[in-house]
């Protein structure tokens, strides 16, 4: 989707909740009081809806985003929501404005952050002037950091510029982490087609409606220390148009910055994604370590308006294996698909304040949470095979055990009924349970008869491990889980035994490619796992119900597959079958691998 900048204030970004001086009276029609939080005064209004300063319970003093009614009916809005408040309450409370609460369900929708007393960067330049020497490069660190908790939990800011860099007493914080994502939608609620961000800090290929990876923020980054350095915009100021060409064709201006960071900004604003360095790799240069050069994984072939979307159409099926013998066969069941799923927050840096708040980031923990926050499986996708390219020599699940878990993702008990699992009628959480149902049917065709879960969070690793138990399943469905979004493939489990991995074809029908009709079951509570593995330009495939091997297979993995579709769980009625299919879930986890 091209870049079209927001043109009336109803689009622009909110007021930083800060200084204190941009606070106002609350209006007529303004509420005095959101659940537990009592509100005192107007921070600012933007695209999303309005900042207001509140209090606690213990009066401490928090920021409260409330929603715009036309959003919160927009249902496509309302999942985008969910999602992104879900990951953004996983980043860590250093360098950013924690997320402290939100109501995802009913109205008005609203998100609770930690109130940040100070001014906003851009605010603070224009009253005194650039930052200098230590301040400059402690600055840098620190936004840095921010950075990286925030990739940590699978989130891409979008629109990090000076208005969203509080300065406080203990050090500067980045706001509105994930809320650019939100309202990014090419039929949604911004109603324009519009990307939300601020053209002269935006990545070049957001502006060409490219991939967006943390390569784009990196590049944010550039443009926030030049201004902090400067007191300038790096490429400059004016209409719409000529900032959009010298953001994706001109070199910035980086007249008056301090040599000591000077190369490292030039490098983040290179006009290739691929060429910018990591958010390690920034920290690394600031800090004096001698890494070797990283970069971000940043393909350019995907629209932003697809990711996080379904996955590649499904190719023929590669012989499958079955680790009894036997050969596949054939169902179809209705279960249309769209999840996500964040990656771990992580660990906390040491700190200490310095003038304007500055905060200073230790090396080895700056190198420790760079490392856990930037596995590229997590952010972005590698090349995918050509169709009909030859299958790998050794299956990556030949051995006939689940692949080795590299990092848990994403875990959920379904204890608590506000994680962000849709709720609906069909999909609800009870007694400590996640429960699906699928619709009714009398004429014993599929049509209609699966119901699908989206796992809460916005980033799916490329090859994964999907674990849950199933405490029950009707008697007249399947139930299991699902990988590589809407094309993507399905592993499902009847009460009866069978096991099968199915594809998804464009109409949502479910092809079998490898099945298994003897798998020993229990009468209650069997353990699902399912991997998607990619490997050497193919995807391997496989099951396993209560620890032991019931299934696997292997596909072409198509070229250009790009990120991959979202996870979750699914109900499913074979073929043939009239009754309604229903599950009960618990303890899911994803892992990469």
């Amino acid at each position: 989707m091209p870049f079209v900048a927001a043109s009336n204030e109803q689009h622009q970004c909110p007021s930083p909740p800060g200084s204190r001086a941009m606070q106002g009276p609350l209006r007529d029609r303004d509420p005095r009081r959101l659940g537990p939080y009592r509100l005192t005064a107007r921070l600012g209004r933007g695209g999303m809806g309005t900042v207001f300063l509140g209090a606690d319970g213990a009066g401490r003093q928090v920021a409260v985003k409330v929603v715009n009614a036309e959003l919160a009916d927009d249902e496509a809005f309302h999942e985008r929501f969910r999602r992104e408040v879900t990951a953004a309450r996983q980043v860590r409370p250093f360098c950013t404005a924690a997320v402290l609460d939100a109501r995802l369900d009913g109205e008005p929708l609203y998100v609770v952050t930690e109130y940040v007393a100070g001014p906003s960067l851009e605010e603070a330049v224009k009253a005194g002037g650039p930052l200098r020497g230590g301040d400059l490069e402690s600055f840098a660190v620190n936004i840095a950091t921010a950075l990286s908790a925030i990739h940590g939990a699978g989130i891409v800011h979008r629109d990090l510029k000076p208005a969203n860099v509080l300065l406080s007493s203990t050090g500067p914080r980045v706001i509105d982490f994930g809320i650019a994502r939100a309202l990014d939608s090419t039929d949604g609620p911004t109603r324009t087609g519009q990307f939300i961000g601020t053209p002269a800090y935006l990545a070049p290929e957001l502006m060409h409606g490219r991939e967006v990876t943390p390569a784009a923020d990196v590049f944010s980054w550039g443009c926030v220390v030049a201004y902090a350095g400067t007191g300038r915009v790096p490429f400059g100021g004016g209409a719409l148009p000529e900032i959009i060409h010298r953001v994706t064709s001109a070199e910035p201006d980086l007249e008056g910055l301090d040599p000591a960071i000077r190369e490292v900004v030039a490098r983040s604003l290179a006009k290739d994604p691929v060429e910018r360095p990591a958010v390690k790799q920034l920290i690394s240069a600031l800090t004096g370590e001698n890494d070797p050069p990283v970069t971000l994984a940043a393909p350019l072939g995907t629209p932003p308006a697809a990711e996080f979307a379904a996955g590649p159409a499904v190719e023929p099926a590669v012989e499958p294996t079955l680790p009894g013998g036997g050969a596949p066969g054939t169902r179809a069941a209705s279960a249309p698909v769209s999840a996500s799923v964040p990656a771990p927050a992580p660990a906390r840096l040491a700190r200490s304040p310095q003038r304007l708040g500055l905060l200073v980031v230790t090396v080895a923990a700056a190198v420790v949470l760079s490392v856990m926050a930037l596995m590229p499986d997590r952010m972005s996708s590698g090349d995918g095979a050509a169709e009909g390219a030859q299958a790998p020599a050794s299956s990556a699940l030949s051995d006939g055990e689940p692949p080795k878990r590299d990092e848990k993702v994403f875990e959920d008990d379904f204890d608590d009924a506000g994680a962000g699992w849709k709720a609906t009628a069909g999909a609800r959480y009870a007694d400590r349970e996640y429960v699906l149902s699928g619709a009714a049917s009398t004429s014993g065709t599929t049509a209609g008869g699966g119901a699908v879960a989206d796992a809460p969070v916005p980033v799916v690793p490329r090859s994964q491990l999907i674990e849950v138990k199933i405490e029950s399943i009707g008697s007249d469905g399947e139930a299991g889980v699902f990988c590589h979004g809407r094309r993507g493939f399905a592993f499902l489990l009847s009460v009866g035994g069978h096991a099968r991995i199915a594809a998804f074809g464009s109409t949502g029908t479910l092809t079998d490619i490898a099945a298994n009709p003897a798998v020993d079951v229990r009468d209650k509570r069997n353990r699902v796992q399912a991997a998607c593995v990619v490997q050497d330009g193919h995807l391997s495939l496989g099951m396993w119900v209560n620890g032991k091997a019931a299934v696997n297979a292997t596909r072409p993995l198509p070229a250009n597959s790009g990120t991959p579709g979202p996870s979750g769980l699914l109900v499913s009625r074979p073929d043939g079958a009239s009754g309604r299919p229903g599950a009960a879930f618990d303890d899911f986890s994803l892992c990469s691998v």
